[in-house]
């Protein structure tokens, strides 16, 4: 769906980020690029996926095998009826997506290494060669490097890496982490070694949407393995402290996980059905990619788990006696306004009313619960985390809904920082 809400002088966008094309070596089961070209059948199935969703965006992140490879003009993916758009020397920089019921998808180009870094105008060295050397390097000067070329600098799984070495880039530019990774969250290895959890329990959880004669939405199979991913969650908030840091969920689809065709005709890891289970909304001003780029970079970010519904009417922002603030700002206090949101109508439910509440943090511990006004009276970090209990999808659950029925993280904003007057 696109999204019809504006928050005072900024409108919502909808997309995907960490989105790999057949120019991921590991893409399209093992095969993105059969005889040496891409495999068009698996980016029609991405570009479907994009378009029934109805995103707004998606930034693209291609690993350097093959994307380093190619010119930069081919990352963005220009096809008929699509509208490039052009640097002034001529360029391909990004891509209007043309959907078949008129909708459109801005398309930005990325990489996926050591680092990410999104919404690249350049390729940033000249040569293959160069190209796949940077890709795959992690520094404060690759930072740098990206960042000329316009990139917003994130970082992949943060669930492995060093909170130590993640500071150390954020001083040269590190503008965010994933605080959320799909693939973590089903790789066993990464669930036991990283995140804590059981390696494969999910896989239990997931039978009544497997199974060929059960009668649960395969869509709703993300439940069966849904967690906070708690220290991806800590290292934000401690990079937070410090500096901005956006935190962002990565879908991280190649569709290359399993073709297991659902009841519903359409395999387990589609790329839709993955853009179905949750995005990023971007507060812009403008439908250009620097826009989009200014949003993620200034942290104007909310993570939404649409599995769980979409929502309307949630803000958090905050007022001072001379200004409105999202979130992603630093102030010096205020009063933080939170809204509760509710379902859209376009949302399935069985009519029942979900259970809708609000956490705010501070510095990764709790502080207050409850939408309405909040006084910042302290220094401090605050995020709004918004929980649901699914009480509306029960139908929707199959023969046994009620281990699916407990809370669940909705709805992320992205930090306020309190400094200290």
């Amino acid at each position: 769906m696109r999204l019809d809400e504006t928050r005072r002088d900024y409108a919502f966008a909808r997309g995907i980020i960490h989105l790999h094309s057949p120019y991921s070596h590991d893409a399209c089961d093992g095969n993105p690029m059969p005889g040496g070209e891409p495999n068009l059948s698996c980016m029609a199935d991405l570009r479907a996926g994009l378009c029934t969703t109805g995103m707004d965006f998606a930034f693209l992140t291609d690993h350097p095998a093959h994307a380093a490879d190619q010119d930069f003009d081919n990352l963005s993916w220009i096809e008929a009826g699509d509208e490039p758009i052009l640097a002034p020397s001529g360029r391909t920089t990004a891509n209007v997506m043309a959907c078949p019921d008129g909708h459109t998808t801005l398309v930005m180009p990325g990489i996926e290494d050591e680092l990410m870094p999104v919404g690249l105008s350049n390729h940033a060295a000249d040569d293959p060669a160069g190209r796949n050397i940077l890709y795959n390097e992690s520094t404060p000067d690759t930072v740098r490097a990206f960042t000329e070329q316009d990139a917003v600098v994130l970082v992949a799984h943060t669930e492995k890496r060093r909170v130590e070495d993640l500071a150390i880039l954020s001083e040269a530019g590190l503008a965010g982490i994933e605080m959320f990774n799909l693939h973590a969250m089903v790789d066993p290895i990464k669930r036991e070694r990283d995140l804590g959890l059981d390696p494969t329990a999910w896989l239990t959880d997931a039978a009544p949407f497997t199974n060929p004669d059960g009668i649960a939405d395969p869509d709703l199979m993300f439940l069966a393995f849904y967690q906070e991913q708690t220290p991806s969650i800590a290292t934000w908030d401690t990079l937070s402290a410090t500096r901005t840091t956006v935190g962002v969920a990565g879908t991280d689809a190649h569709q290359n996980v399993m073709p297991l065709v659902m009841r519903d005709g359409e395999r387990l890891d589609s790329y839709r059905r993955m853009m179905r289970w949750f995005s990023n909304w971007l507060l812009v001003d403008g439908t250009q990619p620097e826009d989009h780029r200014d949003a993620l970079r200034n942290a104007r970010v909310y993570t939404v788990f649409e599995t769980l519904g979409t929502p309307t009417g949630f803000d958090v922002y905050v007022e001072t006696n001379t200004a409105t603030h999202e979130v992603g700002a630093t102030v010096s206090g205020g009063t933080l306004q939170v809204t509760c949101p509710t379902l859209a109508p376009t949302s399935p439910t069985n009519m029942a009313s979900p259970d809708i509440t609000a956490r705010i943090l501070r510095d990764g511990a709790p502080w207050a619960t409850g939408c309405g006004s909040h006084v910042l009276a302290d220094a401090g970090i605050y995020r709004v985390v918004f929980d649901i209990t699914p009480t509306h999808l029960e139908d929707f659950l199959g023969e046994d809904p009620a281990p699916f029925l407990h809370t669940y993280p909705w709805i992320y904003a992205n930090p306020i920082r309190v400094v200290a007057q």
